[in-house]
Formats: C-alpha cells, structure tokens, sequence
C-alpha cells in the first residue's frame, strides 16, 4: 500500500526530528520522588498459584501474507527464543486455522494460535483474536464495520499500531474495541531510525549484534500509554497487550532488510498471561475423541480478561506481580484468586484485569532492581523503589503498574532507567 503525502510527511519529520534518539537519551534518567512502603503484614504478596505463558504476538510469515518466513521457520525462531506460544495474525485471512495449523502444533512448546490483522479504511489495522477459521472480511472497510464483524463472529477486537508513525489509528471515536497495542515493537523501531540514532546503532550492531540493537530502543511507549490511559481515563475496560508486528522485513527506502530476525523479535517483546493451572494440565476435548492441550483456550481467557502484562524480556526476564486485596484477613490463606472468575466479587484477591472494591490494597512485586510507578487512568499517584510497592486504593479508577529497571540511584534521581513491564489495570470501585 502506497503511503500518503501525510504518512510521508510524518515519516520525514521523525526521522530529521530524531525524536527515538532524545527519547532514548532523556528516558535513561528519571526523576522520581519514592514513596516508602512497608510490606502488609499478613498479606500474601503473590496473586496467583497458577501458571504464566509467555506469548509473542502479532507475527506475519510468508505463507500467507507479507512476512519473510514460514509457518515452519517461524515456529522453530520462537522455540529457540523460549516463548511458550505465537499468536499468528496474517493480514485478513483465518486460513492458518482452517488449515489446521493450530492442531498441527497443539501439544507442542510453543504451540500456535491463529488471529487476523484485518485493514481497514484509512490503511490502519485491527487485531482479531478468538475468530472461527471460517472467518470472512474484506478488507479496507469502515473501521465500525470491521469491529462489529468481529463482535458478531464472536472474536476480541484490539487496536493495531495505535500511535505509528506509518499505520496510525484515528478512528478513536469507533465503538466496541475492546483493547489495544500498548506497546508495539515495530513502532518502537521506527520511531529510531534517524541519522542520529544510526550513527549510534550502526557500530553497536556491528560489535554486538542485532539483539544488542533491540536492547537499546527500549523505550516507554509514550503515545500508545497516553491513548491507553485516556481510554481508561473515560472509564472503559481496555486490554493492553505487548506486541511486535514481526515480519523479520524492514523496508528502509526502497530496500527491504532481513531484520530483526524473528527470533530476535520474540525474545525482545512478550505478553505474559496468567493462567488459574499451572501449563500443561490443561486439557479440553475435542471431535474426534481425542484431546488437545488447553493452554489455547486458556490464553484466549486471560487476554480478554485482561489477566496479563507485557514486558521488555530482552532487558531481563523477571517476574512481575500486582494484586489487589481487602484489608489484611485473620486467614491470609482466604485472600488466595479463584480460578473460577471470582476473585474480584466473592474472592477476597483481585489479580490485573480484575475488578476490586474501594479500599483495597495494591500490591506490586517485581525484582530488587525495579523501580515501580503506579498509574491511575494515566495520573502518576505514586512510586517505589527495590520492586515493592503497596497502596490503599482510595479513589476509583483503573489502577496499573510500570516498571523500570535501574542501574543506579542517586536521591530521587535513576540513573540508566530502563522501561522494562507494564502491566494491565485493576479496575477499583467500578
């Protein structure tokens, strides 16, 4: 698709602005006064007996859209990058799944699950996760139209490249999306490639490599959290995954580059999703008499639920936690999430994508190095350091947690802060 004299014109100032190089730069030190916090006593800190599945999300092959790669190839990248699933999304078509490709690697680490990237008027895209492989749309329709085809078919509608730079979504006043790419790794990417950024990236990537590049553009996705956060701030529920547009493509002028890989691209960006089992004990059966691994089922379950965060695994894969419970309970035993979809009603522990009542505690963990920062509907409420942080939830709203690692700190000032995890909101007194 030929880009427009405004994508061109976009396009052009990004890069003669270097706007990815000062964010990089600027992003590297964060003034951040701390809160102190006393961990609750009494209080489990880990919101899930569960599992988590690490996924990477929204990749392309060459088999049935515009990737560089196969089914196969594509498979065999994530299995040596050590993600648990990929979530294929093809440009408008179902076949993978028609075709029984998900059946084909059910059973197996990483198995697959089939969506659709439908584009729609305009030149901007969707994500369509949990569709039937007889799923029908064409393509370069009203965006209203697209998001209501999907709703009736049964699937999640989800915003695709929300804020890039090339594939913006404006259709914001559309209804009945349910989420969106909070983070985006292709966005990310081209939000650097400037002169200055290159000069930087050019020699980095020839001493250390592709891997060491990604590393370096990790940076807070401003523009997809502020659209985020104004979504959340209008009290919707809105699902925020951690995506990658994965081709293993990069067209820079008229040439088209085998880069990043993708396994290099998986092991840069994943959505983690809490499961109520731990992974492999889940199990539906299917025609046939015979049975497949429910880890499908169960990804589909968390993501639209919002039971998930996405992080910068190349930066350092580490655990990430944010619960929501009452006040301190006699039996803290009690306080432990239903599998069942009751946490945040008859539970006495909500877990991110939950709802959970005025009052209740917030509870973040994450790795001694983390500096954690609390987000209400995009408002900064507060902050701590050495990756523990509790607050009482006061005020309604929706409630989610970033995390940067540090390199070192000195007063209210880190220095070598890098954005590492975000995670999804907990929704207070809705």
């Amino acid at each position: 698709m030929a880009s427009s004299l405004r994508t061109k014109l976009r396009i052009a100032t990004t890069v003669l602005g270097a706007r990815g190089f000062w964010d990089a730069l600027a992003g590297r030190f964060l003034w951040q006064p701390l809160t102190p916090f006393a961990k609750p006593e009494g209080v489990a800190v880990s919101a899930a007996g569960g599992g988590c599945l690490r996924g990477a999300l929204h990749v392309h092959t060459c088999t049935y859209s515009d990737g560089a790669g196969t089914i196969e190839e594509v498979m065999e990248a994530a299995k040596a990058a050590g993600v648990d699933f990929v979530l294929l999304t093809d440009h408008n078509t179902m076949r993978p799944k028609a075709d029984g490709l998900e059946e084909r690697y059910a059973g197996q680490t990483p198995f697959l699950i089939v969506g659709d990237e439908i584009t729609v008027k305009g030149g901007a895209f969707l994500l369509a996760l949990d569709l039937p492989g007889d799923f029908e749309f064409a393509p370069g329709q009203d965006p209203q139209v697209a998001i209501d085809a999907i709703l009736a078919a049964g699937g999640l509608p989800l915003v695709s490249l929300p804020d890039d730079m090339k594939h913006p979504w404006d259709a914001w006043d559309a209804t009945g999306c349910e989420g969106l790419e909070a983070l985006n790794l292709s966005t990310v990417a081209r939000e650097h490639i400037n002169l200055l950024s290159l000069a930087w990236l050019l020699p980095l990537w020839k001493l250390k490599g592709e891997l060491a590049v990604l590393r370096a553009i990790c940076t807070r996705p401003d523009a997809s959290l502020a659209s985020w956060d104004r979504l959340l701030a209008q009290g919707k529920k809105q699902i925020g995954l951690g995506a990658l547009d994965a081709h293993a493509l990069m067209k820079i002028g008229k040439k088209k580059h085998p880069l990043p890989s993708y396994e290099n691209s998986f092991r840069a960006v994943t959505t983690h999703a809490l499961l109520p089992q731990p992974p492999g004990t889940l199990w539906v059966p299917i025609l046939g008499g015979e049975g497949r691994r429910g880890e499908i089922l169960a990804v589909h379950q968390a993501l639209r639920a919002g039971h998930c965060y996405f992080a910068y695994d190349c930066l350092g894969e580490i655990a990430l936690d944010f619960s929501a419970t009452l006040s301190p309970s006699p039996n803290p035993a009690s306080q432990d999430w239903h599998p069942e979809g009751t946490r945040g009603a008859g539970g006495r522990r909500a877990i991110m994508g939950d709802d959970a009542p005025l009052g209740s505690m917030l509870i973040a963990t994450g790795p001694e190095t983390a500096l954690l920062r609390l987000y209400r509907a995009g408002e900064g409420i507060v902050a701590a350091g050495k990756g523990s942080l509790s607050y009482v939830a006061d005020k309604p709203g929706a409630y989610r947690i970033e995390a940067y690692l540090v390199g070192a700190q000195r007063g209210p000032l880190f220095v070598g802060a890098r954005p590492w995890a975000f995670t999804n909101p907990i929704y207070v007194g809705s």
